[in-house]
C-alpha cells in the first residue's frame, strides 16, 4: 500500500469518524440549540476532509473538482442553515425571535 493510499484511507476514516461523533452528539443532547452545535463538524469539517481524500485519489479530474465544489457548497451553507434552524426554534418556543426583556436583564425566561 502506497503512502498516498494510506493518506486517502486516513482522511476518509477521519471524515467518517467526525460524522459519527457528530451524530452521537446530536443523539445525546437534550434540546435543539445544543444539537445544532454538534451538526457543525459534520457539515464543515467532514466534507473538507473527504474532498481532500477524493482529490488525493483522483487528482483534479472531474471527480476531484466536483468533490471540492460540493465541499465548498456545504461549508458555505451549513452556518446559514444552522442559524435559520435556531431562529425557527426560537420563534416556535417564544413566538418571536427578538431578545426578550427578562433575557436582557439576565433573568431566566418563564
Amino acid at each position: 500500500m502506497s503512502p498516498r493510499e494510506l493518506a486517502v484511507l486516513a482522511l476518509l476514516a477521519l471524515g467518517v469518524g467526525v460524522t459519527l461523533l457528530s451524530c452521537l452528539g446530536v443523539l445525546v443532547m437534550r434540546d435543539a440549540y445544543d444539537r445544532l452545535h454538534y451538526t457543525a463538524p459534520a457539515g464543515v469539517l467532514a466534507p473538507l476532509v473527504i474532498a481532500a481524500a477524493v482529490v488525493l485519489e483522483e487528482r483534479l479530474s472531474a471527480a476531484g473538482i466536483k468533490a471540492v465544489l460540493v465541499a465548498l457548497v456545504l461549508v458555505a451553507t451549513n452556518p446559514v442553515l444552522g442559524h435559520a434552524t435556531a431562529r425557527a426554534a426560537r420563534i416556535r418556543q417564544f413566538g418571536e425571535w427578538t431578545v426578550r426583556e427578562e433575557e436582557r436583564e439576565g433573568r431566566d425566561p418563564p
